[in-house]
């Protein structure tokens, strides 16, 4: 195990400790010790200054470092006592077909709680526009100043960054590249905007078009093809064969001594305003994943996710974008102070993080993260503020710069605060409008939004006044987002493989007339709760029938005029000017990221009579927020309650208390079993409803795709109402495209009832049959004391404090 120890020799349990600590393993190898894997390279002086700054800042306290190390202490602990129980298991011979059976049970128990992966990710979103400074916040956040590029000028970063502590000393990058299919596909929109078709018409109004799009697909295919890459055919550039200098695996692996070494193989892949005449890829890049040495600012399974902040006109990245949102538990939404409060695509990304947190989503956490704060025109914001010296309470005496320092210090700390709460209260308002609908759903809090002001170069710069940015205050968030999980899901380990012992413990005990007795009582309800539970299953989907055939009339009766509207140039009266997007949207399927007039769905606007009934239904009756009767939390909540308390009851014998004892024994076996169960149906639920939401969406999509595609193919004059004539056609003639996509989230559904059955069939079967189980006793088990007392002594160690409890 590692300890934390500074270059004094001070542990992290050394009080009023502030220099940088080191990671020392039992042996006393530090990661500068003579024969470390990882070499140390020359630094400069300044580079050691920002070394030596105390990288966990004053807001992670020795206690979260502790914790930190009790978690992977308390697994590790526990894994190897179910090692022991599984090579004891191992070792028994049964004596009969009834031995067998309950030996193959306990063994196949055991060994799943081995394999158990308590390190499930979580993954923290960043995004923002197009130079925000997300990269600099990233970089200043991770203590690593040159990891991801930043540029002063515009875009840098192309590419979705994923970014985690490694299980090694060195800095490591793991590029994967689309498959060529999904980039011919995009070639073939790039080729499209980049082409001047003579026939085309409106070609007077061209400079009203999104020139952003056209310049986008030029920069994308010389940085891949060469300067005469716009110029070329599709076919032409098909011949080029740009595959050949792609790994077949379509990964490759980078890494380096130090950051500055990755940061620079990196470059090629990630970077997009490279001014170099080497080879650039990251057009053809899908996503990059960078490991950094461990450390305790991200702790392992902590994933920060840098995503560019331009939209994007690959369907491949643009599904991984979507997927990610999904599996965000925080999401960071990244604005420069000056711009934070009126910013329009901070609120588009702060409606979208409700939806995924309403809709089937993870996310549970917004940060609005305010960069740029000491870009201030201090001087005239005190003209404006006209503050009285009561007010400003700085000091004139002294140097006239040290005095414009302290007033530019009072200006950047007064507007970081006025912001802060303006933002709260502004994003409160739409937190509750957008929730004012779905009561069921509260979960979301305001608790639940924060906001962060900082400065990247202030943190670097030679003079970092923790108030004036909050760069430690976002590292405090995030260990406190990885310790709330991390805690949670030790501790249900723990209690798992504390049940499991009890019940070994038990089962040499001689009562199997008062078991069978007491199984046949707990059966039985448990039959009736079933027979409950299956019933409720069918009245969701009876239920989930009705609003699809709502939604279907909705969605028909609106369709050609969500195809009018997408036909014509967002905010204007006519479609002039718009042919080159109009046929980017259905080159891509109906979908389109475009620069200048954001994400674009036909499929998501056809469908969304379908979608909003859909989401009716959820809020109703698959949220698992509030237990109401209705819901299918109050559902699993009704029989977890019966079966506890029947589990609960204690026996109805005068017999020894040997009995007893062994009766408690199982019921912290089932207890814990039944907990466990109820809460993997809660995930199952979560990980499905993605699926419910989007049958329609893809459904629709595939039955639009013909139109798309004929579309697509249109030149010359009278383009558009062509293209237009094509999609109207489709919706149309296709009488039952909305009908199709409606039994497609009815077969969704229909896969989670049957796995929600299927599991709470099995999984309470097994826990009533280990249980209620009595050894036959041919040949006795082994002793499990040693392997008891352990776990209760961890158990112990686990909650004896209210702080690590869950």
């Amino acid at each position: 195990m590692m300890e934390l120890v500074d270059s004094d020799g001070a542990t992290n349990n050394s009080p009023g400790r502030v220099s940088m600590m080191e990671l020392v393993d039992s042996d006393g190898a530090t990661n500068n010790s003579p024969g470390a894997k990882r070499k140390m390279t020359p630094e400069s002086c300044e580079r050691k200054r920002h070394r030596a700054r105390y990288i966990n800042g004053p807001h992670i306290t020795d206690d979260d470092v502790k914790s930190i190390l009790n978690c992977v202490k308390w697994e590790k602990e526990t894994r190897e006592v179910v090692e022991a129980v599984l090579a004891k298991l191992e070792s028994v011979s049964a004596a009969g077909s009834d031995e067998e059976n309950l030996l193959s049970t306990l063994r196949k128990k055991a060994q799943q709680l081995k394999e158990k992966c308590l390190l499930e990710n979580i993954y923290i979103g960043v995004f923002g526009q197009t130079g925000a400074g997300k990269s600099s916040l990233v970089n200043a956040v991770l203590q690593e100043d040159s990891l991801l590029p930043t540029s002063s000028t515009g875009a840098c970063t192309s590419a979705i960054i994923k970014v985690q502590s490694g299980r090694s000393r060195s800095y490591k990058a793991e590029i994967e590249f689309l498959v060529e299919k999904d980039w011919n596909e995009e070639l073939k929109l790039l080729v499209e905007l980049c082409e001047k078709d003579n026939n085309d018409d409106d070609d007077d109004d061209d400079e009203d078009e999104d020139n952003e799009e056209v310049e986008m697909a030029k920069n994308k295919l010389k940085m891949i093809y060469g300067a005469c890459g716009p110029e070329k055919s599709y076919e032409d550039l098909i011949k080029m064969n740009i595959w050949q200098q792609i790994p077949k695996s379509g990964k490759k692996t980078l890494s380096g001594e130090n950051v500055e070494e990755l940061s620079k193989k990196l470059d090629p892949y990630i970077r997009s305003n490279l001014h170099e005449t080497n080879k650039v890829y990251w057009p053809i890049v899908k996503s990059v994943s960078v490991y950094i040495p461990k450390s305790q600012i991200l702790p392992e399974g902590v994933v920060l996710i840098d995503f560019p902040g331009s939209g994007d006109n690959n369907k491949a990245r643009d599904e991984m974008w979507k997927q990610s949102l999904m599996q965000c538990s925080s999401v960071w939404i990244v604005s420069a102070i000056s711009r934070a409060i009126d910013e329009k695509i901070a609120n588009e990304i702060f409606s979208s993080s409700m939806k995924s947190a309403t809709n089937g989503g993870r996310c549970h956490d917004v940060a609005f993260i305010c960069t740029k704060t000491d870009d201030i025109q201090w001087k005239e914001y005190l003209r404006e503020h006209r503050f009285s010296d009561e007010e400003i309470k700085i000091p004139i005496e002294g140097h006239q710069m040290e005095a414009d320092e302290e007033m530019k210090r009072f200006c950047v700390l007064h507007r970081n605060q006025a912001v802060k709460e303006a933002m709260l209260k502004q994003y409160e308002t739409k937190r509750k409008t957008l929730m004012k609908n779905k009561p069921a759903q509260m979960e979301f809090s305001k608790d639940d939004l924060s906001v962060f002001t900082v400065s990247s170069r202030q943190h670097w710069g030679p003079k970092n006044i923790d108030s004036e940015t909050e760069i430690p205050s976002l590292r405090k968030h995030i260990v406190n987002m990885y310790l709330k999980e991390r805690k949670k899901v030790v501790n249900s380990y723990v209690s798992e493989v504390r049940g499991l012992l009890h019940l070994l413990k038990s089962l040499n005990w001689n009562q199997s007339i008062i078991l069978r007795s007491s199984y046949d009582d707990i059966s039985s309800d448990l039959k009736k709760g079933l027979n409950i539970f299956t019933q409720h299953l069918e009245n969701c989907g009876e239920a989930l029938q009705k609003h699809l055939e709502k939604g279907v009339k909705e969605a028909e009766k609106k369709c050609v005029k969500v195809v009018k509207q997408h036909a014509m140039l967002p905010g204007a009266k006519s479609y002039k000017g718009y042919h080159r997007t109009l046929k980017a949207i259905c080159r891509n399927d109906g979908v389109f990221n475009s620069a200048k007039f954001g994400p674009i769905d036909i499929n998501y606007d056809l469908s969304k009579g379908l979608y909003m009934e859909i989401d009716t239904f959820c809020e109703s009756h698959l949220q698992l927020n509030r237990g109401r009767r209705v819901s299918m939390k109050g559902q699993l909540n009704g029989i977890k309650l019966t079966l506890t308390n029947m589990i609960d009851k204690p026996l109805q014998t005068k017999s020894a208390a040997e009995n007893a004892q062994a009766w408690k024994c199982r019921q912290n076996f089932m207890t814990t079993e039944l907990n466990g169960l109820f809460n993997d149906l809660e995930r199952q639920i979560i990980e499905c409803k993605p699926h419910i939401y989007k049958a329609a969406i893809l459904a629709v999509q595939s039955s639009m795709k013909p139109a798309y595609e004929g579309a697509a193919q249109k030149k010359g004059a009278g383009i558009v109402p062509a293209m237009q004539k094509i999609l109207i056609e489709r919706v149309e003639q296709e009488k039952d495209i909305f009908k199709d996509a409606a039994a497609k989230v009815m077969e969704q559904f229909i896969k989670l009832k049957d796995k929600l059955k299927k599991e709470m069939y099995n999984r309470m079967d097994i826990t009533l049959k280990l249980g209620f189980s009595q050894w036959p006793g041919h040949n006795p088990l082994p002793a499990f004391e040693h392997e008891v007392n352990q776990i209760n002594r961890i158990w112990d160690e686990v909650n004896k404090n209210p702080s690590e409890a869950i």
